[in-house]
């Protein structure tokens, strides 16, 4: 067998790393628009059709990447420069369970739950407080989840003690879900959607019971963007936008931004020769993209953070929250206006962006609201992602004050309906009749037109509120007596009746599965998932998927389903060993203690020589699962991984088979 190799040289290459989806990213985009524009040649490899194998540092600075392409030709690429574009890792730190088929990271849940029969309830913990971690809570919650729990393990984010906007906690938090400040000690499947979780926290010991344990994150703070070696040119851009705008806008304004200045930093490396007007327009970027990245971080070093008498807002935040400049002061009492609570410096501007009339800017103060100008379109509350915007009608010589508020639960209100009203921490304040339905936000839905970035349907309701619950009031649920139900039962997958599946042998027994759906898929909804199967890989680079179909082997995340196949599972689907669900290393079984304790014997003071002792990384998954944790493992050791990169060659398994070059 021989293979040939073909040679190419570009200025910057930026690469997909394994588990990369949404290629080329906003983030690419931006990276690569920006050095064209100043004369660099650039080349992307990712997609369907060249896949990067791995990168070889060169000594100094750049590095040849090694790509393979669709028909197998193998392509040997330098770069002055290279980019990794580096999918994101939710895994937490070791515990007992931590690596088996009860956790699923957010990604995979995500994926999952775009099938709504897919069942989440009767309740789902979150380990994680970022804001992918609250918005898919708050979705389960709206979508008919009855409990949802975000856990906080690392408590110390700056000045807070989560990880997300304030704005989306308070939406989780008023549609019923509790945020938790615990620690992971053990996670145990009982059955398909059964899963015993213990937690300690300050009081002591908890055990939940939940039918998911997914894994979201953050758990660290991280730059999203290194350099290693230092002065290689030699880059890692975190993907910070796998989603659509509309489900993670936060997300692609920071891997933007970041690109951006990662950037300008690249074409003043490569390019010393330039102009003084170039060099200023590159300066320019470099300062804009700098400022707006400190902005998406100014919400933990300056948090707004609510105070409560009761169920009350404490006097000195109610006043904060009135002098805000993006709630109405006067015009409340005229007419119906907008009121944008937003409080914390965040990135987000969707409310700024669909505004009609441009009733909404930003200052230093941060949004400021027009009341003169506002029209209550209702434009603003169906482009907030995390409902922090409503309206208020506060003429006089009425009885109650008119509040709107929007609601993306699937459950939609009609008029005349009862509705219990809760404050901005989910407290019920008491209840209010719905008066009317305004609009329906949403293409699907036939209602007004609004931007694609909406991700879902959004409803208009119109409350009359008791008016000392005027500036209480943020947020709506129905009573529990009148409660819909959402996702119940003992398996995994409400299928609604056989329609659309097949017979297929799974392990010698005969089951009914949904026809050409992807097999990792199947194995979820059927119960039968095993740890190797949480990836989901979107390019099947971690190869833990490994099944047998009809005699023949094939990873299930790249595999469909089809009448009369047959299955044979490698792992078990339940039972993960022990050691291994515990393991730093799941790969190689290697555990964060072996790690810490090579660490001590052999003095070792960097990350590449702890891989190269302890050879954590180096298994099935070349580090897909382990190389966040082990950067955490080695931050506690006193050695600083915070920059480092996993350059070690391929990145997947993949042999050379040594014949013909061209």
């Amino acid at each position: 067998m021989s293979f040939s190799v073909r040679d190419g040289k570009f200025d910057v290459l930026v690469v997909a790393g394994p588990r990369v989806v949404q290629w080329p990213s906003v983030g690419v985009r931006a990276l690569a628009r920006t050095c064209a524009d100043a004369g660099l040649t650039v080349g992307l490899i990712g997609g369907d059709t060249l896949f990067a194998r791995g990168v070889a540092p060169l000594p100094g600075t750049g590095a040849w990447v090694i790509a393979e392409d669709a028909q197998g030709r193998v392509h040997r690429l330098h770069g002055r420069a290279v980019v990794k574009l580096a999918a994101l890792s939710s895994r937490p730190d070791p515990f007992p369970g931590a690596w088996s088929e009860g956790l699923l990271p957010l990604t995979t849940a995500l994926w999952l739950a775009r099938d709504e029969r897919f069942v989440f309830a009767p309740a789902t913990a979150i380990l994680g407080s970022g804001n992918g971690a609250l918005r898919f809570g708050s979705r389960l919650l709206e979508r008919g989840v009855s409990e949802v729990m975000c856990i906080e393990s690392h408590t110390q984010w700056s000045s807070k003690r989560f990880a997300g906007w304030e704005v989306e906690r308070r939406r989780f938090e008023m549609a019923g879900g509790k945020l938790i400040e615990a620690r992971p000690l053990s996670l145990t499947r009982q059955g398909p959607v059964k899963i015993e979780f213990r937690l300690e926290d300050a009081r002591g010991i908890r055990v939940l019971e939940v039918a998911r344990v997914v894994s979201a994150g953050p758990f660290a703070p991280g730059p999203g963007v290194r350099e290693f070696p230092p002065g290689s040119s030699l880059f890692e851009l975190d993907q910070t936008a796998p989603n659509l705008p509309g489900e993670d806008i936060e997300g692609h304004q920071l891997e933007e931004d970041r690109a951006l200045l990662l950037a300008s930093r690249i074409v003043r490396r490569l390019r010393s020769e330039l102009g003084d007007e170039e060099r200023e327009r590159v300066e320019r970027i470099a300062r804009r993209s700098k400022s707006a990245v400190r902005r998406q971080e100014a919400h933990r070093e300056e948090p707004f953070l609510v105070a409560y008498q009761g169920k009350w807002t404490a006097p000195a935040d109610a006043k904060r929250i009135r002098s805000f400049s993006g709630v109405p002061r006067t015009v409340e009492f005229q007419k119906k206006t907008a009121s944008v609570e937003c409080f914390e410096t965040i990135g987000c501007r969707e409310c700024q962006r669909v505004c009609p009339v441009d009733a909404i800017q930003f200052g230093k103060e941060g949004r400021i609201l027009d009341e003169q100008a506002c029209t209550a379109c209702g434009f603003c509350l169906g482009a907030c992602p995390s409902g922090a915007t409503l309206m208020i009608d506060e003429r006089e010589g009425r009885s109650s004050v008119e509040l709107t508020l929007a609601w993306r639960g699937d459950h939609l209100w009609k008029t005349g309906e009862l509705a219990t009203l809760v404050n901005r921490r989910g407290e019920v304040l008491g209840s209010a009749r719905v008066t009317g339905i305004i609009a329906l936000l949403g293409q699907e839905a036939g209602g007004m037109p609004v931007p694609t970035s909406v991700p879902a349907p959004v409803q208009l309701v119109q409350l009359a509120v008791p008016g000392h619950l005027a500036w209480e009031a943020r947020g709506l649920r129905r009573p529990r007596s009148a409660a819909l139900p959402g996702d119940s039962g003992m398996t995994a997958y409400a299928s609604g009746g056989l329609e659309g599946r097949v017979e297929v042998t799974l392990n010698g027994e005969k089951r009914l599965v949904r026809d050409k759906v992807n097999l990792t898929r199947a194995l979820f909804e059927t119960g039968w998932n095993r740890a190797g199967d949480s990836l989901a890989c979107p390019d099947g680079s971690c190869g833990l998927c490994s099944v047998t179909v009809d005699g023949v082997k094939r990873l299930a995340c790249r595999t469909r389903v089809h009448p009369r196949m047959a299955i044979k599972l490698e792992a078990p689907a339940y039972g993960t060993p022990a050691p291994l669900s515990s393991a730093l290393c799941p790969c190689l079984g290697i555990s964060r203690e072996q790690v810490v304790e090579k660490i001590r014997q052999g003095d070792l003071r960097s990350p590449d020589a702890v891989v190269s002792v302890t050879g954590v990384g180096s298994g099935r998954c070349h580090g897909a699962l382990c190389c966040e944790p082990l950067r955490r493992v080695l931050d506690e050791s006193g050695i600083d991984a915070r920059d480092w990169i996993d350059w070690r060659f391929p990145w997947v398994d993949w042999k050379l088979v040594p014949g013909e070059r061209e």
